[in-house]
Formats: structure tokens, sequence, C-alpha cells
């Protein structure tokens, strides 16, 4: 397994050192000061997947980041069976370093079934051939501002390919609606079955949505007054998807209050099909 996309789902696929306990790393190569939330959220849930029935798929994820991961250690993630009913399972995950917990999710897993559906669609959206590539965009605008400064990034890998609808969030000058989206898939295809495909998802949906909430306030990143950490997570999965082919991940941040931001996320494939759901709450505080 050379490429990124592989290189990612190795890295997203923990070791299992006992029945109900594994390990992950995080690369050498992350640009990060401290473990991407993404990863640790993603390795939870490919730790817990595989602790229940082959016939039942992750619809659920609640979390909180407690502490920074150290990017120089592994990640023990200890998985607790609390529940296997006749339809649903349920794991709690808790991520450690040094004894100490640093991340802690409950998942819920289902059998597939038939039921009422309905969906809140998004228009009016480019397709992903109508935009540019983001990395172009980027290395555009560094070519033209050579002392433009880029925020650290989580994607050390370059595995995904990512269209933006609009501004990027790191170029973008003064204050927005906070609303935003991409498209994204993988640039090379990934063979792997769909618990994987949903481990690839989790791991982007942690990729800007924490910026939503700052957009009303001309914030960015490379901020030096900016303080900021992802609190908490949930992710829905409501159907099947797959990353090898386009999804727009439509955000918005309805408010931001005592020094935090609420942000809602959801997932489209090209056909239009409302494919997961996800919210998150981020530290956002501006020192003096």
């Amino acid at each position: 397994m050379t490429n990124a996309t592989n290189k990612l789902a190795d890295l997203l696929h923990t070791e299992q050192i006992d029945r109900l306990l594994f390990r992950g790393v995080t690369p050498t190569e992350n640009q990060l000061p401290r473990v991407f939330g993404g990863q640790v959220l993603a390795q939870s849930l490919n730790s817990a997947i595989r602790t229940v029935p082959e016939d039942r798929f992750m619809h659920s994820l609640h979390a909180y980041f407690l502490r920074p991961g150290d990017i120089s250690r592994p990640i023990i993630f200890e998985v607790d069976p609390i529940r296997d009913g006749g339809s649903f399972t349920t794991r709690r995950v808790v991520a450690k370093q040094d004894g100490k917990a640093i991340f802690n999710t409950s998942m819920s897993f289902k059998k597939r079934e038939q039921g009422l559906e309905h969906q809140t669609d998004l228009n009016n959206i480019p397709a992903p051939d109508a935009l540019e590539d983001d990395k172009t965009r980027v290395e555009r605008f560094v070519r033209d501002n050579p002392d433009y400064k880029r925020p650290p990034i989580a994607d050390a890998f370059q595995t995904f390919e990512f269209r933006t609808n609009g501004e990027l969030p790191s170029l973008r000058k003064g204050s927005s609606e906070p609303t935003q989206g991409f498209w994204f898939k993988t640039k090379q295809s990934i063979d792997n079955s769909f618990p994987m495909h949903q481990a690839f998802l989790a791991y982007v949906s942690d990729f800007r949505l924490l910026s939503t909430a700052m957009m009303p306030h001309g914030l960015r990143f490379n901020n030096a007054k900016l303080q900021v950490a992802s609190l908490d997570h949930s992710l829905w999965i409501h159907g099947e998807f797959d990353v090898n082919d386009w999804i727009y991940y439509h955000m918005e941040g309805p408010v931001s209050s005592s020094g935090c931001g609420l942000n809602f996320g959801r997932f489209y494939t090209q056909d239009g099909r409302l494919v997961a759901s996800t919210s998150q709450e981020g530290l956002m505080r501006v020192r003096d």
C-alpha cells in the first residue's frame, strides 16, 4: 500500500492488541502541533466497528475532545461493549495517552432496515467540475503573496481533492455569513468495505467545521490572538456512500457565545442524497 489514500487507510486502521484494546499512531510528517481531531475520531470508530457484528453499521456517534493529543505518543483505544441488543449495539471508546483520557465517545450501531424516508435538499450548489481545485488556488495565492503564512494542515498525506464553493477559509478577508461548503473525494480509489469509508468521512468531518462560526467575526486560524479547539463532535450516518466519488460538505455556524461557536454540517452525494450529518462546538477565544 503505497499511495496517499492507502496510507491514510493504514493510519486509521488501528492495531488490535487485545479483544477490546487497540493502538493507533500519528504520522511523523503531520504539520499540526497536536493530534488532528478527525484522526482520533476516525481511529476510535475503526476500533469500535471491529467489535460489532458485520451486519451492523454505525448510525450515530457523540464525542468529547478532552485533552490535546501528543503526536509523538501512540494512542490507546479502550472499547467498552456496553450493550449488544437485538437491533442495536452500543460501544464506548476512550482514547488515552500516558494513562490519561484525551478523547471519549459513545457510538450506536444498528441493522439496516427499510422505513420512512425524507430529507432536506441542498440546491444551487455548483458541480465539482465547475470549480477549481483548492490546491491550485492556494498555490497561486502563495505565489502571488510570498509573505503569506499558511496555517498548519492536517491532511499530511494529500489524500483528498477539495473543491470549495466560494472563498477558501484560509484566504478569506473580512467577515461573511457563517455558511460554507466544499466537494471532496479521495485522489486514489480505496477498495475497502463501507466501515473504512465511514472512517474517512469521520476524518473529513473535522475539516473546516470549526471555522464556520468564526466567519462573521473575520477570524482565521493563523490569527495569533485566537485560541481555538474542538470541544465535542457528533456524527450521524443516514445511508451508504463512497468516498471515491464526490461528496459535498455543507456547513453552517448559527451561533457563537460565551467563548464558543456551534456548527452543523451535512454531507450530500453528487446525485443529491443526504448521507450524513454532523455537529460540533468549538472553543473560540480572542486573547489580548
